[in-house]
C-alpha cells in the first residue's frame, strides 16, 4: 500500500525505460527505442508535476523494473504497477492511494515533459472540493492525458484504450456512475516527433530537449 500521507497526490504511470515503449513516437523519429529518450521524458514529467502538498508517486510496469526507476528519481516514490490491462493498471494505483488516504488522485502518463504544476493543482483541487466531479485532461488523439478523482469509481472498465473514443468513453462511464465531468484545458501527450518539437519549444522539458539537441548534432556529423 502506498504511504500518501494524507496529501493529494499524482501518480505518474510508465514503463520502465530499459522495456521500451513509446513505438509511435519512435518510428516518426526513425530510431529505436532509447531509453534515455525515455528517461528523459519521465524525468521531466516528474518535474513538471512537483506542486507544494502534493504528493509524487511513479507506478512502474513491470514490476520488477522498480528498481532501476528508483535509481532515476531516488527523491518520488515508486511503486510497481497492479496485472492487468491498463483500466485494472490505472484502478489500481488510484485505490492504492485512495486506501493509504489521499483526498484526491490525478493520474498521468511519463510523456508529458511540459507539464505545469499549475494543471496538477487545478485538477485535485477539483476533485478534493467535489468527490462527484471526474475531472479529465483533453488530449488530441481523442484520449486524455490526465485523470482526478476524489473517490474510486468504475471510470476504467469497458473502455477501448488506444483508440480515439478513450475520452468519450470515460466521460459516459463517469455519467453513469453518477459523476459530474469536468475537462481541464487540452495538452497533447508526446506521441510524434512534432508532439516532441513542440514539447521542447515550451521551455520546460528541459532533459528532453537536451536529448533532441544532442541528436541533432549526432545526426549533423
Amino acid at each position: 500500500m502506498v504511504d500518501a500521507s494524507f496529501s493529494p497526490a499524482v501518480a505518474i504511470l510508465t514503463r520502465a525505460p530499459s522495456s521500451g515503449g513509446k513505438t509511435r513516437l519512435f518510428a516518426s523519429l526513425g530510431r529505436s527505442p532509447d531509453p534515455a529518450l525515455l528517461s528523459a521524458l519521465l524525468l521531466d514529467t516528474v518535474d513538471g508535476v512537483a506542486a507544494e502538498g502534493v504528493r509524487r508517486v511513479i507506478a512502474v510496469t513491470p514490476p520488477e523494473a522498480c528498481a532501476e526507476v528508483r535509481r532515476l528519481a531516488p527523491n518520488v516514490d515508486v511503486v510497481p504497477q497492479p496485472e492487468g490491462d491498463l483500466g485494472d493498471r490505472m484502478r489500481g494505483v488510484m485505490a492504492a492511494l485512495f486506501d493509504a488516504g489521499a483526498p484526491a488522485v490525478a493520474l498521468i502518463g511519463s510523456d508529458l515533459p511540459h507539464v505545469t504544476p499549475a494543471v496538477i493543482v487545478e485538477a485535485l483541487a477539483i476533485a478534493a472540493s467535489d468527490r462527484d466531479t471526474l475531472v479529465l485532461g483533453p488530449a488530441d488523439d481523442g484520449g486524455y492525458y490526465l485523470i482526478a478523482a476524489g473517490r474510486l469509481s468504475d471510470v476504467f472498465s469497458g473502455i477501448e484504450w488506444g483508440r480515439g473514443r478513450v475520452l468519450e468513453q470515460t466521460e459516459e462511464a463517469g455519467l453513469r456512475e453518477g459523476l459530474r465531468v469536468r475537462r481541464l484545458a487540452p495538452l497533447s501527450d508526446v506521441d510524434n516527433v512534432d508532439d516532441l518539437r513542440r514539447a521542447c519549444a515550451s521551455g520546460r522539458a528541459r532533459r528532453t530537449a537536451a536529448w533532441m539537441s544532442a541528436q541533432a548534432t549526432a545526426d549533423g556529423r
